[in-house]
């Protein structure tokens, strides 16, 4: 005689774990996102003003670089590049937020879509190379919290491309931008350009019902 298991139901509660809640909760959804359609619903019964712009999802756009607090110009240090950036002697390691750019959201309840792409270069020269050799990294965050991080980028001269999406509740939701570099050892060049970050867009898509 073969083994039935304990059967779960949704609406005693009587569930055994999150996999057989999901199956249970699934077919009823399913009767909802694909048993509606123009067979059974009246015509003309949805017009095209009777949704509101946005009624699902709502958007957010904001632009992202190295602050200005944070570059120094090439003539105001020692020139040995032509480059405006971060130097050596106002940073000194770890992951450094960008606050001067944040895109601040209203979320409801639902799912965030997150976007980030941006243009980046840094000096080898200046960072003399660590254990590890010369990289800079890069980090999405959603109030404080890491949602997609790079790796190391060896790559001199490159583009960002960070993408994340993410369970939300409703609240308001605050989206930065952080980067990092080598700690800087004895023979970097405390006066001299190192990393720069501009053209940076950020892109945040909350979806709800």
């Amino acid at each position: 005689m073969p083994l039935v298991p304990k059967q779960g139901e949704i609406r005693t509660k009587n569930i055994i774990d999150g996999a057989e809640f999901d199956t249970i909760y699934s077919s009823g959804l399913y009767v909802l996102n694909s048993g509606m359609d123009r067979e059974n619903l009246p015509e003309a019964s949805c017009e095209s003003a009777t949704f509101e712009d946005y009624a699902f999802h709502q958007y957010w756009q904001g632009y992202a670089k190295l602050p200005e607090s944070r570059v120094s110009e090439y003539n105001d240090v020692i020139p040995a590049t032509t480059y405006d950036g971060l130097i050596y002697d106002d940073y000194v390691g770890g992951y450094e937020i960008n606050t001067t750019y944040p895109l601040s959201c209203q979320l409801v309840e639902g799912e965030l879509h997150v976007e980030f792409n941006s243009w980046y270069w840094f000096n080898p020269t200046a960072i003399i190379g660590g254990v590890n050799g010369d990289w800079v990294g890069f980090q999405i965050l959603l109030n404080n919290n890491v949602i997609s991080e790079t790796h190391n980028l060896y790559q001199r001269f490159g583009t960002i491309h960070l993408v994340a999406t993410v369970p939300v509740a409703t609240g308001v939701g605050e989206i930065t931008v952080s980067y990092r570099l080598p700690s800087r050892n004895s023979n970097s060049v405390l006066q001299q350009q190192v990393f720069y970050m501009a053209g940076g867009n950020l892109l945040a898509i909350n979806r709800f019902r």
